[in-house]
């Protein structure tokens, strides 16, 4: 799988490694300056879904994308870490890369062709984001817990079906479907600290 599919695993690890780098300048970011950032992450996935011709996936979008998502995502893993330690900061991390590895092998050996469930996936990454945005002004604790396990679930669907694209050949650009399993992973991860911080014992 992987040598067929060189090209897609390297643009897998490029987009990781920008997103490292932004990681770790984002440690010299005003706490000040992260929600204007997470506000134009949003701006930016919402613009791409409903605008023709503005693609999240672009060359261009997809490294600011990377860059932002890095820059914020800093303040998010300290925070964690400072709460619990690194240890199962890096521990969760683990557990998430085999969770994405086991549902990539589901995705990729055992089911046929389920390149149609990309309709289903995105009706319901809408749900997710609306809703998302609901509770930024209604601060719903039920309603923050439901959001992450619903995007926990939606995300290990999205890596079940890049797989499987994968595996169908059901893509024209490696470059965006290395974006595409970044994102997958990037937010099973995030799904998981979310889970942890809500359920795990403080130090």
């Amino acid at each position: 799988m992987i040598k067929n599919h060189r090209k897609v695993w390297l643009f897998f690890l490029y987009y990781w490694m920008i997103f490292g780098i932004a990681t770790f300048f984002g440690q010299f970011l005003p706490e000040s300056v992260r929600p204007t950032l997470s506000m134009a992450i949003f701006i930016i996935i919402m613009i791409s879904l409903f605008t023709r011709g503005f693609n999240r996936t672009g060359p261009v979008i997809s490294h600011v994308y990377a860059i932002l998502i890095g820059l914020v995502s800093y303040g998010t893993f300290e925070g964690f870490i400072n709460q619990f330690d690194a240890g199962t900061f890096y521990s969760i991390i683990i557990l998430s890369i085999f969770v994405f590895m086991v549902f990539g092998f589901f995705g990729y050996y055992v089911f046929k062709d389920i390149t149609s469930w990309g309709k289903y996936l995105f009706v319901s990454l809408l749900i997710v984001i609306f809703s998302s945005l609901l509770n930024f002004f209604l601060q719903l604790d039920w309603l923050a817990f439901t959001i992450t396990v619903t995007g926990l679930i939606l995300y290990l669907g999205y890596t079940l079906y890049d797989f499987n694209r994968m595996k169908n050949r059901a893509y024209r650009n490696p470059r965006v479907m290395g974006f595409n399993l970044f994102i997958d992973l990037l937010m099973i991860i995030k799904r998981f600290l979310e889970l942890y911080r809500r359920f795990g014992n403080n130090r």
